[in-house]
């Protein structure tokens, strides 16, 4: 079976780290990359990447970019919002890429734009080609995985899923995203501004709804700052007692045929990091996550094994749901 040849836009950490372990799984081919820092434009891929190809330069755009081969899928790493991220996708699309990308709007669209949402669904199926939205959280942990759980229940009242993630973890565009070291003042005006929190906790509620037939919820949301009681320090930021660590955030999705309740709880120090779901049910199951699902990781390892089933999805716009699932086949 011939390489699938993968164009990587983006190269922020989690689209460098995607394409670092691209590069030792066969099966996959790294044929170009683009990015809109202006640093970048022209240099070898390799001075960013070691191990990447010699010949592969970064573009500035995607409309820079030369002729790519058939069946090349597009990693896209850019915004968590699906207005920023929609024009790269246009042109993606437009080139005839399959698309994957960690956009956390583009788990499910259809919630907060459903006009765009419907436009870019239009374009892939004239190109005939797919894309998607994935990740961990969402695209895994509050979503897919909580679907699956309910796999062996005859039926499901209620879904319950709570993720407690210490952000010192965890890359510093994520600390900084969550608040850690604001004040409680800033963190309150910047999270009203749209400009602090965590993206993706309503799709993957809706998702989950959407999955399981509940129905279309009402939903319930809240944000809220967890504040250090003692100095914390990580090599991105230092928060000082008082100061924001980063938040909680709660969601309750309350449909005709079912309830869906979400807690994410993400800032630096955050003692006993888990994930833990609970369906209730019959029969009742319940999951724990020791320790958390290594979110950077796991987003990088959600793109590289969406990739290759890419091709073989129904062009349009899809979600972690239609399949093929992106499993970890033995690659070496």
């Amino acid at each position: 079976m011939p390489a699938t040849p993968l164009l990587f836009v983006g190269l922020g950490p989690i689209g460098r780290s995607t394409l670092g372990c691209a590069l030792a799984r066969r099966g996959l081919k790294v044929v170009a990359a683009c990015d809109a820092d202006p640093a970048l434009a022209g240099k070898r891929l390799s001075e960013l990447v070691s191990g990447a190809p010699k010949s592969v330069r970064v573009a500035p755009s995607v409309a820079a970019l030369g002729k790519l081969p058939k069946g090349t899928v597009a990693i896209v790493c850019t915004s968590s919002t699906l207005s920023s991220a929609a024009p790269t996708f246009r042109a993606l699309l437009a080139k005839g890429c399959h698309v994957v990308s960690s956009c956390e709007e583009l788990v499910y669209p259809a919630l907060r734009q459903p006009r765009l949402a419907k436009e870019l669904d239009l374009l892939a199926r004239k190109k005939k080609v797919a894309l998607l939205g994935t990740g961990v959280n969402p695209g895994f942990v509050l979503d897919l995985l909580p679907a699956v759980a309910t796999a062996p229940c005859l039926v499901v009242q209620a879904v319950r899923a709570h993720r407690v993630v210490d952000a010192a973890t965890r890359r510093g565009p994520l600390q900084r995203k969550v608040g850690a070291g604001r004040s409680v003042a800033e963190f309150t005006a910047e999270a009203a501004a749209g400009r602090l929190g965590h993206v993706g906790l309503p799709e993957s509620a809706q998702l989950l709804c959407h999955a399981l037939g509940f129905g279309k919820p009402q939903l319930d949301e809240t944000l809220k700052p967890v504040v250090a009681s003692a100095p914390i320090e990580t090599p991105f930021v230092r928060v000082e007692a008082g100061q924001v660590a980063g938040i909680d955030h709660h969601l309750l999705a309350t449909a005709p045929r079912g309830t869906v309740e979400l807690h994410l709880q993400m800032y630096v120090g955050a003692p006993t990091p888990r994930d833990s779901i609970t369906i209730e049910g019959e029969p009742a199951v319940k999951l724990v996550l020791e320790g958390g699902t290594p979110g950077d990781l796991a987003t990088v390892a959600a793109l590289l094994n969406a990739a290759p089933a890419m091709g073989a999805c129904a062009p349009g716009l899809r979600t972690v749901f239609d399949g093929p699932f992106p499993l970890c086949r033995a690659f070496a």
